[in-house]
């Protein structure tokens, strides 16, 4: 009996695996700049369930031609709405077609690789997310849209997709967080540059700290948003970044309280994704929050899902907005068009040119034009009126800076602007070198004139490329300013201000009245750290995903870091270098300094180092003075006193790497300090 029914058996497993079948259409359609190019595939005939065990999908090929692929991002939606990117302008060397061009779960990722485009690749999300359990029989969708292809054409000849036994299986995929979690789902619909288009949004968050798992109930918001994407030149990442408005059932601004930060309608989810230590903007926000009385947009750590796709680590920051709990400037209505109500309260920001701005009359030092653009009111809201009088006052502000008695106090430019916030403005800029300072993303409020209605520098904003993460205009190097370095469409005022010696003695007294406190290398060490901690499980989904570690993207300084560690020691570093730099070379005498870095002539020798290091000074230190020599971390590891104009360290038990030399007078306040190599 047992004979007879095994030969049965096999015959029937055999007739139960499934063969390999690939659905194809050959649509011949144009790809134009106009709009998204939507082909869709129909699908029937298979199994209702497909998963990434026994039956799935296993590629999505595709020919297509265009003048430049690297222009192009193409998105594959599943019949359930699962959205897996396969390309998101990645062609290289002006690569014109896509032939035979097939995405699967093996092969290179696609994003590094040089054409021709001919084999199998990794799409920059993986295909495995779409054999998630759903029914594939139905419409499979392909969008092709082109980012800034002009009034080029291409053709999109046919693609396919390839359902088999060898499902593709993600490589990543995001189950549980000690992060929140966000889950967006824009039922099939393609979110992109305005208008919002509508969504539904879970977010699972334990104020109390503990375990998020994507399966738990939404508990931290579950309702309707708008989403779109944000950014301008970060619309070009991979990770994108999305603009969202939390929205009640009737489609209107809803304010929501999200991952414990105070009620607000609008945010922002900033994808770090050139800055590969991901928390450059959570980073600057923090400092300054701890530094000022005013608004600074809150900021905390999540994880995305989108439409079934995990997308890495994002911050989910506030957007710059009105309201008690933001920029708290009096509510403008359209009925206020005179008197002191028309005074009050504006938002506005330099930054690129929008579809309706006005333009300074002052035209900056490395030329272009200084463009402003209306936060609040918004651009649809504001009145003919409203507008007068806020470009009116900005433009009286400038005219200030240039009068015989712009210095004054009642007669100058501090009539119009606070003093005050312009200096922190201008701290948290340049301790960072942020190459985006001032000409964009560079707010500005001005409040009724019956609550005081001078104008405002800030909310910051903004910082992804700051800290060591930009190759141009010398923004890698830690000494020379911001202002200076790329001055097309920079405001006068920054440098103009400098000249008024009471500014730039306020200025030096803030600087090292901050560095004793949230400047201190000390503390912005320790604030990494913290940042990098809460980091540590989601960074290594993120760098899965993204397989860019150790190579350059666009605008990242070299040497590239190889892991994440060397990318925050590289930023320390830098820091260290920046803080010096700036105590040294700010401009303005304050009397209450509380301490006075100098250049200290010494001679460090040998390094590299192998058994001993020697120092030797020209002028002997202050009596309690002391060196240490620490590690990149900033973990003491060996203090000496000095003996007259010289001290000895013994290396010879340390392992080889990195240190640093630091000299700390008696009051343990750094003045110098410089890197040496143990080999």
């Amino acid at each position: 009996m047992i004979r007879l029914i095994l030969p049965f058996l096999c015959l029937f497993l055999a007739q139960t695996r499934f063969v390999a079948q690939t659905f194809t259409t050959t649509p011949g359609e144009p790809v134009r700049d106009e709009a998204p190019l939507i082909s869709s595939l129909v699908v029937s005939g298979l199994p209702d369930h497909i998963g990434q065990e026994n039956f799935g999908v296993e590629l999505v090929c595709l020919n297509l031609r265009y003048w430049d692929i690297d222009h192009l991002i193409i998105t594959l939606y599943a019949p359930d709405g699962t959205m897996v990117k396969l390309t998101h302008l990645n062609g290289r060397d002006n690569a014109d077609e896509l032939n035979h061009t097939c995405f699967g779960e093996n092969g290179n990722y696609f994003p590094l690789e040089h054409p021709p485009y001919n084999n199998v690749y990794q799409p920059v999300i993986p295909l495995g997310v779409v054999n998630n359990g759903q029914n594939p029989n139905g419409v499979w969708r392909l969008l092709i849209e082109e980012y800034d292809g002009e009034a080029y054409e291409g053709i999109l000849d046919s693609w396919s997709i390839t359902f088999g036994a060898e499902p593709a299986v993600p490589n990543v995929s995001l189950e549980s967080s000690d992060l929140p979690i966000l889950a967006i789902n824009t039922f099939g619909q393609h979110i992109g540059d305005e208008p919002k288009i509508n969504a539904q949004m879970g977010i699972v968050y334990q104020p109390a700290g503990g375990r998020n798992h994507l399966s738990d109930p939404f508990n931290g918001y579950n309702g309707a948003i708008g989403i779109e994407w944000h950014g301008s030149s970060s619309k070009t990442f991979w990770q994108q970044s999305y603009g969202i408005e939390t929205r009640d059932a009737a489609g209107d601004d809803l304010d929501a309280s999200l991952c414990g930060m105070p009620p607000g309608a609008d945010w922002v989810l900033q994808g770090p994704f050139s800055d590969k230590s991901l928390l450059r903007n959570a980073l600057t926000l923090c400092l300054a929050d701890e530094a000022s009385d005013d608004y600074v947009p809150r900021a905390r750590f999540c994880e995305l899902v989108l439409n079934g796709s995990y997308l890495g680590v994002y911050t989910l920051m506030e957007k710059i907005k009105r309201g008690a709990a933001r920029v708290d400037v009096v509510r403008l209505r359209k009925s206020d068009l005179s008197g002191d109500a028309l005074t009050g309260g504006y938002i506005v920001k330099v930054d690129r040119r929008d579809s309706d701005i006005w333009h300074s009359r002052f035209r900056p030092a490395g030329g272009g034009k200084v463009y402003f653009n209306y936060v609040y009111p918004k651009a649809e809201d504001i009145q003919p009126a409203q507008k007068a009088y806020i470009q009116a006052y900005i433009d009286s502000f400038e005219q200030a800076l240039l009068l015989p008695e712009w210095e004054d106090p009642a007669l100058g430019w501090r009539r119009f602007a606070d003093e005050d916030s312009f200096i922190e403005h201008f701290i948290f800029n340049e301790v960072c070198k942020n190459v985006d300072a001032y000409r964009l993303s560079g707010h500005l409020y001005k409040q009724r004139d019956s609550e005081g209605g001078r104008l405002f520098a800030g909310p910051l904003w903004d910082f992804n490329l700051a800290w060591r993460n930009a190759n141009y205009v010398n923004n890698e190097l830690p000494t020379g300013w911001t202002f200076q370095g790329e001055k097309y469409g920079v405001p006068f005022w920054w440098e103009r201000l400098l000249e008024d010696a009471v500014y730039a003695e306020h200025l030096q007294c803030r600087w090292f009245e901050l560095r004793q406190t949230v400047l201190s290398q000390r503390h912005i060490f320790s604030v990494i750290d913290s940042l990098s901690a809460l980091l540590e499980e989601s960074r290594i989904r993120h760098y899965e995903l993204y397989p860019i570690m150790g190579r350059g993207l666009w605008p990242n300084p070299k040497p590239i870091a190889k892991t994440y560690e060397a990318e925050i020691s590289n930023m320390k570093y830098w820091i260290s270098e920046r803080l010096h730099w700036m105590d040294a070379y700010l401009p303005g005498a304050c009397e209450a300094r509380p301490y006075r870095w100098q250049p200290l002539s010494w001679v460090v020798f040998p390094n590299p180092a192998h058994d001993e290091l020697y120092i030797f000074f020209d002028v002997a230190p202050e009596q309690g003075a002391t060196l240490e020599l620490t590690d990149i971390t900033g973990r003491r590891i060996e203090i000496s006193s000095i003996n007259g104009f010289e001290a000895t360290f013994d290396l010879r038990a340390l392992q080889n790497g990195l240190y640093i030399l630091v000299y700390r007078n008696k009051e343990e306040k750094i003045l110098h300090f410089e890197k040496i190599v143990k080999m």
